[in-house]
This record gives C-alpha cells, structure tokens and sequence, in this order.
C-alpha cells in the first residue's frame, strides 16, 4: 500500500485495504490471545501501517461540512447507480430509485439486463439526456446535453491515443428553479488495474469538464476508485470538485454480500453547493447500491 504512488497495480491494491484492514486486526488479535511475546510488537508496527493509509477517510467524513436544510435555500435531490448489465432484479431496481425521490437520476450501465428498469425510469422523468450507457433523467429542464468527447479531431496528428480517451459518460445542463442553470454529468470509469486506461478515461473527463462553469457542476457516477488510493485523490483534483461521498461503501452489493466494503460509487460537487445529506440506498438487482444526496446552493 505504501508504495501505491510507484505503479497502480499497487494502487489498486491499496483500494482493497478495509480487507487488509480487518485482517491485520484478526492477526494482531490472535497473536495477543495466543500471548506470542516477541510477535506481538512487530504485529502491533505491521498492523499499524496497514490502518494509517485509510484513517484519513472516515476523519473526513467526520469533519466534513453539513448544512442545514434551509427552506429559503435552492435544494436538489441527487442520486447515481451502476445498473449492471447483469441486474438480476430489473422492476426492484426501477422502484428502488423511484422511491429515493430524486430530482436528478445518474445511471450507468443502463443497458442489457437493466433496460427493463431504465425504461421505466425514463418514462418517469420528464427530461433525459443519453451517451453510450450512460443517461441523466432530471425533473427540471435540461436545457442542453451531450457525450463527453475527446478534443477536435483536427489535432488528431499531434496527440497520442492516450489523450484523445475518455469514458462513457453524458452531460447535461439544466435549469434551477431560479432560473440560474447547472452543469451535471454521469460518469463511468474503467477499472484501475490492469493498464493506464483508467488515468487516460480521467485525463480526458477532466479536460471537458474543465471548460465548463464549475462552480455549481455535479459530477456523479462509477469511478472505480475508492478511498484511499491515489486514483481516487488525483480524480478529486484533475475535477476541481469537493467529493460528498466520504467513507461510504457502494460495491459489492447482492444477496450474498451483507454489506458493501468499497466506496467506488460517487458524487463531486462545487463549491457553491453544501452538502445536507448523503448515503447509500438499499440494495437493488445490481452489483452496486445506489448513493443519494441532498445539496442546496449557498
């Protein structure tokens, strides 16, 4: 995990560390129990440096900002959700969402086994805006929207593939009941591991993004990074955006998994947005659960 900053293969493993966590505690544990004197200190410095890389998260959580709801404030309820192309649960996952009463709806993976549930979906939201398999479904109008795509082609001579990759992701820009207008996105990442994919998918992201206003942007989706590798910190600052979804665990997600451990699954706001609330929703017929907010404007 310490050396994560050398090659993402060890990144991707600093990811799994509530696993490696968990672990380093049971062995520590067992060395006390089992009174293996001249084991316990080493096991003690060991597990140590296992927990200190992912302290910081739940210390953010915790520290983090909360508003409170105001009535005069402008307030949107946001939510993402990697429908899996393999959902086993198509109608409990269209209900699911619809129950979680969102203003603006970020899907991924909005294809295959899931189109029952994004079908629905759709015909419950007035507004819609699609790019690959990604949509955002919006009670308030979308004014415009698109695909995130790379730069011009005419520069096609002087770039390398790398630059010119991004990832399947849609753009909208909608109004606020003020009038005044907001950019959202929705957003799916490649995994992290193997191959560069993913920093290319980020590099581009955050070159189209960034020619678009970011003060009250939201960029929600499936990052395929969680805290705390270095994948997930260079996302917060290539984007600019403050991250809502502190330690909150979205993936794995199923009949057999009690609870998730990781939080790939998030929500990047700026700055003229508070944070009200934010948590995940129960679980669906995807592999990931739902994540919610409530954000209103300073």
């Amino acid at each position: 995990m310490w050396l994560a900053p050398l090659w993402r293969g060890f990144d991707a493993f600093r990811q799994l560390w509530p696993l490696w966590a968990v672990l380093a505690l049971i062995a520590l544990a067992a060395i006390v129990l089992m009174r293996h004197r001249t084991a316990r200190w080493p096991m003690a410095i060991i597990a140590l440096l296992i927990w200190l890389p992912g302290l910081g998260e739940p210390v953010r959580r915790l520290t983090a900002d909360r508003a409170a709801p105001s009535d005069t404030a402008i307030a949107l309820r946001v939510a993402t959700q990697n429908m899996w192309v393999r959902n086993t649960a198509p109608d409990a996952t269209a209900d699911t969402l619809l129950a979680l009463n969102a203003d603006i709806l970020a899907l991924q993976e909005a294809f295959a086994n899931a189109q029952p549930a994004r079908d629905r979906l759709e015909q419950a939201y007035p507004f819609v805006a699609r790019c690959r398999s990604t949509r955002i479904l919006s009670r308030l109008q979308i004014l415009e929207s698109g695909c995130v795509h790379p730069p011009d082609p005419a520069v096609f001579r002087s770039t390398i593939p790398c630059d010119r990759e991004v990832p399947p992701a849609t753009w909208a820009r909608i109004r606020l009941p003020d009038g005044s207008d907001t950019i959202v996105a929705s957003v799916h990442l490649t995994w992290p591991f193997p191959g560069a994919t993913q920093d290319c998918q980020r590099g581009g992201l955050a070159r189209f993004l960034g020619a678009l206003p970011a003060e009250r942007m939201i960029v929600m989706g499936d990052f395929n990074a969680a805290a705390p590798s270095y994948a997930l910190s260079r996302l917060e600052r290539d984007l600019g955006l403050d991250r809502r979804t502190l330690a909150l665990p979205s993936f794995p997600s199923g009949r057999l998994v009690p609870e998730p451990v990781l939080g790939i699954d998030h929500i990047f706001a700026g700055e003229a947005w508070q944070t009200v609330s934010v948590e995940t929703g129960p679980q669906t017929g995807s592999d990931h659960r739902p994540v919610a907010a409530t954000l209103q404007l300073r």
